[in-house]
């Protein structure tokens, strides 16, 4: 399951919102979507009870541990079945090119180094950033009430904060993390990260995983796009003029 924030336009207002990826690549308003699965089971006042059950907000959606990440794997697989037969509407599921994808935690409790040093959490960046650094990808773990992680995602750290893609994969991601940068392609296996052993975590951190040993880098100039992936994102990228120097680990 891959879970983010994004946020468009609706009328005169906008909708910020947790948000899943269907297969179809539409992206389904999980708590809009079980208010209405809600509504048709007859339960009352539906749209208060989907403000607990699917919080339209990944962060409370991590404050309520385990029970409250299968919750909304179910709405999910509800939202899949319905946009499979052609019938979901577009106000519960915008496409892609309607929405701004933002950090999948845009204000994580606390954002953390590998060494435990904390990096400024309201400086975030996400999709789209301008880097004032070579590119150091990495992951990123996502803590989840009860002291473990919910998930993970694409990550680096800049500027003394740091830049998150828009997606949390709430699985260990399988395949290789790849780094496209200056004409070059540079990838390591996520088996890197096998055995590493992870802190307790609280709901909402933000944990960087140590950077992957990645070969140097050609010089960029200005303006330079940066894509990051695995298999379930690419994020995109680009240099700005602080972060031209002739080479990076």
């Amino acid at each position: 399951m891959l879970l983010g924030t994004a946020v468009w336009a609706e009328g005169p207002l906008e909708r910020r919102a947790l948000v899943a990826r269907l297969d179809s690549g539409r992206l389904a308003d999980l708590n809009r979507i079980e208010a209405v699965r809600l509504r048709k089971l007859g339960e009352g006042d539906s749209d208060r009870l989907a403000e607990v059950l699917v919080p339209p907000s990944l962060r409370r959606v991590l404050d309520g541990g385990p029970r409250a990440l299968a919750r909304a794997r179910q709405t999910l697989a509800y939202a899949e079945k319905w946009d499979r037969r052609g019938t979901l509407p577009e106000a519960l599921a915008p496409g892609p090119g309607s929405v701004q994808s933002l950090p999948c935690l845009p204000r994580p409790l606390s954002l953390r180094r590998p060494d435990g040093q904390n990096l400024d959490r309201l400086r975030l960046q996400g999709p789209g950033a301008e880097l004032s650094a070579h590119p150091q990808p990495t992951l990123a773990a996502v803590g989840l009430a009860g002291g473990t992680f919910g998930g993970f995602c694409l990550a680096l750290e800049d500027a003394g904060s740091a830049v998150l893609g828009a997606w949390m994969s709430d699985e260990w991601p399988t395949g290789s993390l790849e780094l496209k940068a200056g004409g070059v392609r540079r990838s390591v296996p996520l088996k890197a990260w096998e055995g590493l052993g992870l802190p307790p975590m609280q709901a909402g951190e933000v944990l960087l995983l140590p950077l992957p040993r990645l070969k140097v880098l050609p010089q960029m100039g200005v303006g330079s796009p940066v894509r990051i992936s695995t298999v379930f994102e690419e994020l995109s990228l680009r240099l700005g003029p602080e972060g031209v120097h002739p080479t990076v680990q």
